[in-house]
């Protein structure tokens, strides 16, 4: 994978987590079954981004290991 693959996942992973944040305050003060919405939102946002995180941190790893092997 390419390293703006794994950045784009990131992102996009930020944003669904920060879309469940919102539905997440939304429900907190008018349905409270929306909260429970958002609060799953929220955590498979972060499960998204986390795994575009985990790829950058370990092609960064893996590059400063094996430096020849990424050029």
């Amino acid at each position: 994978m390419l390293p703006f693959s794994h950045w784009q996942r990131f992102i996009q992973g930020l944003s669904v987590f920060a879309l469940g944040l919102s539905v997440m305050v939304a429900g907190a003060w008018w349905l409270e079954p929306l909260y429970y919405v958002g609060l799953v939102v929220l955590l498979s946002g972060f499960g998204w981004a986390m795994s575009g995180y985990l790829g950058l941190l370990w092609q960064r790893l893996t590059k400063s290991i094996n430096p020849n092997r990424h050029r």
